[in-house]
């Protein structure tokens, strides 16, 4: 079955995307930006690594790497942001944001590389971010994508999502997945119920920001060109 491009276009912003769950900087200032930051997160954390050689054991340093991680994620470095990330958690940091981050990196990079073994480091880390902060919408989200679309449970991967949208009617990512989820699955009815009722929520919203207008032009779209192919069956 086609899939729909609005919908292909609003899961660029998923965990399992080149970009992870951030957008794809291409300016060069950008790009120029983060080198500089990589480079200084790098050289302190040369700098703790040879405190620690000499008996020492700085509090930072756990953090240092977990903001270099972010950096790699950013720049769309998985390899280097999964050894960052293990070196935040050797260290001893603990948040769920950590596990959630080392989670899309895994999941990427097997996504890139058809590793099945980063999908399960993949789904063992998002079950921790879970695990410390059952309220983080992220997270699931991502666990959901990466249980119906990389393990290919369609079934659980499903009832996943719906719990994700159910929880929250502004968490916009898990409708739009779900609409097309229900798509994928020759459910157009169902996915029309899921983005007429996205539609209704985006215009209920005084904020005009460009992200919203962006979600209400992709929305809409989908509308249409559901309402055209029912037409037609």
């Amino acid at each position: 079955m086609r899939r729909m491009a609005a919908v292909v276009c609003m899961l660029a912003l998923v965990a399992l995307s080149g970009c992870g769950d951030f957008s794809c900087p291409t300016s060069s200032p950008l790009r120029s930006a983060r080198s500089s930051a990589i480079a200084d997160l790098k050289k302190k954390a040369a700098e703790y690594e040879a405190r620690l050689a000499k008996g020492d054991r700085p509090d930072r340093i756990g953090q240092v790497y977990y903001d270099l991680g972010i950096r790699y994620v950013e720049d769309g470095n998985w390899d280097q942001a999964v050894a960052s990330f293990g070196k935040a958690i050797e260290y001893g940091k603990k948040s769920a944001a950590l596990q959630y981050y080392t989670a899309v990196s895994y999941a990427n990079r097997g996504k890139e590389l058809g590793k099945e073994e980063d999908i399960r480091r993949a789904e063992y880390h998002y079950r921790q971010a879970i695990g410390i902060n059952p309220d983080y919408l992220d997270a699931q989200y991502g666990l959901a994508i990466l249980i119906y679309y990389e393990k290919c449970d369609t079934a659980l991967g499903t009832s996943m999502m719906e719990q994700v949208a159910a929880r929250s009617r502004t968490y916009y990512r898990a409708h739009f997945a779900l609409g097309r989820i229900y798509y994928e699955q020759g459910k157009p009815e169902k996915a029309l119920s899921v983005y007429e009722a996205l539609s209704s929520e985006l215009e209920s919203k005084s904020d005009d920001s460009a992200q919203i207008k962006e979600y209400r032009r992709q929305c809409d779209e989908n509308i249409r060109q559901l309402m055209k192919e029912l037409s037609r069956s």
